[in-house]
């Protein structure tokens, strides 16, 4: 276990990092939950157009990633970060003007679209000056640093959205680009670049590529994800409608609900992830999987806001439990040199099961609302072929790769 000592050796613009994505997802927690209950309540949008505009916001996002990988390295870490909050700011204080003259919904979904194409931006520059600033030894924790601090926002922006709701939707998005201003403000005066030029190395091979798609433990890995991230996906859509129109709680409560999700996320996914280090990964999997189809099918039969709140505290456990041995499984089957390439590929595989989640969820959600234990049972079953698929998966994969290096 690390001491207080050791975290504050890191460089400082690490922690200037942490408080960057601190803001920045309070920011996108705020508008994220509430979204789907404005497009379907206020605009009378149907669930399965609103899936289609989530969806239609993942591929914009996924653009996004790789433009601002590709710019990373080219013009810098810290001109990019300013440059995508800069952009992202003004983005929304367009969708804040256009919510609140109720515009049509293309020009509204087109808005959304660019916030996520210039959020997007953000995240590979981060990733990529925490590997500048961090020994190899240590990233593993650093990045954990950050992903706390992406908790601590969505814990702090739901409870925050919930309030702001109740004045106006477009206050949710006038709010946001006041945050993502003060990250561009953050960024650009406490962070100093530290890119390099780019290597003959550092440029994709196709053959390099080739040998990933090839690797059929890894590729059934990344394909029994899918079913984890499409059930993901209803975290931010049909479940924050479903529970203000169908179970009948307010806007506020439905921010309690995300906003315990996230203290959950922050003060127990470090003791479950030191626990389950333990086991066998696709037995881990396994559990997280269950407890997704459990936590998931107990909001069928919600008629209150504590049945909301036991459904939500097992998902959050089953988030637990899976976050860290879906990274590390990948971790585990790559070596050193494309470690990155194969971290990206399972993004994609990731990318792709949350973006067609809300539209998914959409479609059942428009088809069976008079039955919400059937809608919610459908979207249980999603999460059990992940657990069928690590089942097999664990039969057939070495045991070197399944377990947790304790070296």
């Amino acid at each position: 276990m690390h001491s207080s000592k050791s975290f504050l050796e890191y460089d400082r613009q690490l922690w200037v990092l942490f408080a960057g994505r601190v803001i920045a997802a309070i920011g996108f927690s705020i508008v994220m939950p509430f979204l789907s209950i404005f497009l379907y309540t206020e605009m009378g949008v149907p669930m399965t157009v609103v899936g289609i505009v989530f969806l239609g916001n993942a591929v914009a996002g996924a653009v996004g990633q790789v433009i601002g990988g590709e710019l990373a390295d080219r013009l810098g870490r810290r001109p990019i970060m300013c440059i995508s909050m800069v952009m992202r700011t003004a983005v929304f204080l367009l969708l804040s003007v256009a919510i609140a003259g109720m515009v049509d919904l293309w020009i509204i979904a087109i808005l959304l679209m660019a916030t996520s194409l210039t959020g997007s931006l953000f995240e590979p520059a981060t990733n990529a000056l925490v590997a500048d600033l961090v020994s190899p030894g240590r990233r593993l924790e650093a990045y954990s640093i950050l992903r706390v601090g992406q908790n601590v926002g969505w814990a702090l922006g739901p409870l925050l959205g919930g309030l702001l709701a109740v004045i106006s939707y477009a206050s949710l998005f006038l709010f946001t680009a006041l945050t993502s201003m003060i990250v561009a403000i953050i960024t650009y005066t406490w962070i100093s670049d530290s890119s390099r030029a780019i290597t003959e190395s550092d440029k994709l091979d196709a053959s390099d590529l080739k040998k990933v798609w090839k690797n059929r433990i890894f590729i059934a890995i990344c394909l029994a994800t899918i079913p984890l991230f499409i059930v993901l996906g209803q975290m931010t859509s049909t479940l924050a409608l479903f529970s203000k129109d169908i179970v009948g709680i307010s806007v506020a409560e439905v921010g309690y609900l995300y906003t315990l999700n996230g203290i959950i996320v922050i003060f127990l996914q470090l003791p479950m992830a030191r626990y389950v280090n333990k086991f066998r990964m696709t037995h881990v999997l396994v559990v997280g999987g269950i407890l997704y189809a459990i936590g998931y099918f107990i909001i069928g039969w919600a008629s209150s806001l504590w049945i909301l709140v036991a459904s939500m505290i097992i998902i959050s456990m089953g988030e637990n439990i899976i976050s860290s041995p879906s990274i590390n499984l990948v971790a585990n089957i790559s070596s050193e040199h494309d470690r990155g390439r194969y971290m990206g590929v399972a993004g994609i595989f990731q990318t792709f099961g949350w973006s067609i989640g809300p539209l998914v969820g959409g479609i059942l959600y428009d088809s069976l609302i008079d039955k919400p234990v059937i809608l919610w049972s459908s979207i249980a079953t999603v999460s059990l072929i992940s657990v069928f698929g690590f089942t097999w998966i664990s039969k057939i994969i070495p045991r070197e790769i399944d377990v947790v290096d304790d070296s």
